[in-house]
């Protein structure tokens, strides 16, 4: 009987240290999550950051890494190889890339309004269409259709326009320097830096001709992700974008907008030069992160209608030949709140 006795102890200890010293089973590790952004940091970046700096992701059990990106097109192409978990670009670019066959799909709509816009010096303005004639403008490749599409739609001959194809790095310097009239953008990325520039007397006054002002009105930057990781990882992606979305909501919350810059510029590495612009971009950010269409849905969510836009954009631009099912390229299922 006592032999007994110390075999059923010696079982209960080890059970005991098999819970853990406190008694409780241990957590099992978290799942790894590699985020690629886009670019460098940019204002509509804070929910991310400040939702990795507030544990949000821990507490889904997640292990975030945030990674700097090299502009859309590489992030969409990490996110085809299944390089990183979850990427955030373009989604005229992801659409365009779904369509030539990449197993990729766009999951949360961040900026909704893709807000392009042609920038120019204040001093010398583009305001319309015809004040492109007789101009040079910079742009990248991925981004010369829309342009094209621009012209087309106000009927501007295009051999009035010269266009200067630069990289995404060169593009805003060519115009400090003088070397262009103006160049193609999105309002709420780095021509906000310029803005920041010439309110600090550093630079000269810029304007923007919104494309929206004359027709064109694609949808922004969203998280994309591989349809295997759909598949294979669905209950991750509904954890991170739960953490996501509490990020939002403390972000566009007016008190917590400089202590979200704070976060980012730290956990980016982002130089102390690019505070105000981020803040700027962040606010020029908020009401593009809903539409018409989605003012009544969930922050992420995409509208039939804005993704309709979006592919038909892209077949008048000649990026794809027909229109695809928008279930083939969105889709709303891990969005909070669906």
């Amino acid at each position: 009987m006592t032999r007994f006795l110390r075999a059923s102890a010696l079982l209960a200890a080890l059970w005991i240290v098999s819970l853990g010293w406190g008694g409780v089973a241990p957590a099992t590790a978290a799942d790894a999550v590699s985020f690629r952004l886009e670019w460098r940091l940019s204002g509509y970046h804070l929910p991310f950051y400040w939702a990795l700096e507030k544990g949000y992701y821990a507490a889904e059990n997640l292990n975030v890494e945030i990674k700097e990106g090299a502009g859309s097109g590489r992030t969409v192409s990490l996110i085809a190889g299944q390089q990183d978990d979850i990427g955030l670009a373009d989604y005229m670019l992801a659409a365009a890339s779904a369509a030539k066959g990449m197993k990729i799909k766009g999951i949360y709509a961040v900026v909704q309004n893709g807000a392009w816009a042609v920038v120019s010096h204040a001093d010398k303005a583009i305001k319309t269409p015809q004040d492109l004639i007789g101009r040079t403008v910079a742009m990248t490749a991925d981004h010369k259709n829309i342009f094209d599409l621009l012209l087309a739609v106000n009927k501007i001959p295009p051999e009035k326009v010269t266009v200067q194809i630069t990289s995404p790095a060169t593009r805003n310097t060519v115009f400090v320097n003088g070397n262009v009239d103006a160049f193609l953008s999105v309002v709420v990325g780095s021509p906000l830096d310029l803005v920041v520039r010439a309110q600090q007397g550093k630079g000269k006054p810029i304007h923007f001709m919104t494309l929206e002002q004359f027709g064109l009105a694609p949808m922004g930057q969203g998280l994309v992700v591989h349809e295997r990781t759909i598949a294979t990882k669905p209950d991750v992606l509904r954890r991170f974008l739960r953490a996501s979305a509490r990020g939002f909501q403390d972000t566009i919350k007016p008190e917590n907008i400089d202590e979200a810059v704070d976060i980012s510029m730290r956990r980016s590495n982002a130089s102390e030069e690019r505070r105000a612009s981020v803040k700027l971009q962040w606010l020029e950010t908020l009401p593009r992160l809903r539409t018409a269409h989605t003012k009544d849905r969930p922050l992420g969510w995409t509208s039939d209608a804005d993704a309709a836009a979006t592919i038909d954009l892209l077949v008048k631009t000649g990026r794809i030949d027909t229109p695809m099912p928008i279930k083939d390229v969105f889709i709303n299922d891990f969005v909070p709140g669906n």
